[in-house]
């Protein structure tokens, strides 16, 4: 198999995630018939590459640790598309997702070690590209929210002044801030997954403790900040300043993150 194979499986099982997310914070049917499809991509795609091995001559399957994690996330999602399509327990096959694209990731990335040097590297700096397209993806997403929430800030309290000459072709507060709350929905597990992606790569490939490291502890504090926002928004039922006031101290930790963790990382830089 090619390395874009690989990384293609990597991607898809990425967006039904990040759909998958959505649907579970959101009830998205719409969200929720597209990860399907993209997850039986994925399975599908699964199937061809075990067919693919058995069809070698004198290869046996599960001969190596990552055909046998492999095999796992096989499993994992065919049991999750069955419960999908039975069953339509949305936590159950969301938390099912997350530990099947973390065992999958791993699978992927040891199974480099079993190509050529050339073909080894070309994967693992794919997969670095992805670690880092998510990541900024993510960034990106939080920015947009942060300006949301600002505006949102800077209206209420021109409101509260009754300055209305100032904001007549603003959105309205409630459009505010469901579009923040939007975009972070779809920031928090790109982060996520970046840093999942990013902890197999070091974990694998460095030989320093990267849980120590400045910014992946910092990384770590920005996905619980920003999950505390969404169950601060779902579950306590906040919205409105106090949720933009949260918001905004959650990209501050994101900023700091970004250019004071870099100051004191041992392999980010």
């Amino acid at each position: 198999m090619h390395s874009w194979f690989y990384s293609l499986l990597l991607v898809l099982y990425i967006f039904s995630l990040l759909l998958y997310f959505i649907d579970m914070l959101q009830s998205n049917r719409k969200a929720n018939k597209i990860a399907f499809w993209l997850l039986s991509i994925v399975w599908g795609l699964q199937t061809v590459y075990f067919a693919a091995k058995a069809a070698q001559q004198q290869t046996l399957l599960f001969l190596s640790q990552s055909d046998t994690l492999f095999f796992y996330a096989w499993l994992i999602i065919t049991f999750s598309l069955l419960t999908n399509w039975f069953l339509k327990m949305d936590l159950i096959l969301f938390s099912a997702n997350i530990f099947g694209f973390v065992i999958m990731a791993l699978s992927l990335f040891r199974a480099g070690r079993e190509f050529s040097p050339e073909l080894a590297h070309q994967l693992h700096s794919e997969w670095v590209f992805i670690h880092i397209a998510l990541a900024f993806l993510s960034y990106a997403a939080f920015t947009i929210s942060f300006i949301l929430s600002s505006v949102y800030l800077v209206q209420h309290a021109l409101l509260k002044r009754k300055k209305i000459k100032h904001f007549y072709r603003w959105p309205s507060l409630m459009q505010l801030d469901k579009a923040a709350f939007w975009v972070n929905m779809v920031g928090v597990p790109l982060l996520f997954m970046s840093l999942v992606l990013g902890v197999i790569w070091a974990y694998h490939t460095l030989e320093i403790p990267i849980w120590l490291d400045a910014k992946v502890l910092f990384s770590v504090l920005v996905i619980v900040l920003y999950n505390l926002y969404l169950y601060q928004r779902l579950v306590r039922g906040w919205a409105g300043k106090q949720l933009a006031e949260l918001n905004v101290i959650c990209f501050l930790v994101l900023l700091a993150n970004y250019l004071v963790s870099t100051l004191f990382t041992q392999f980010h830089i």
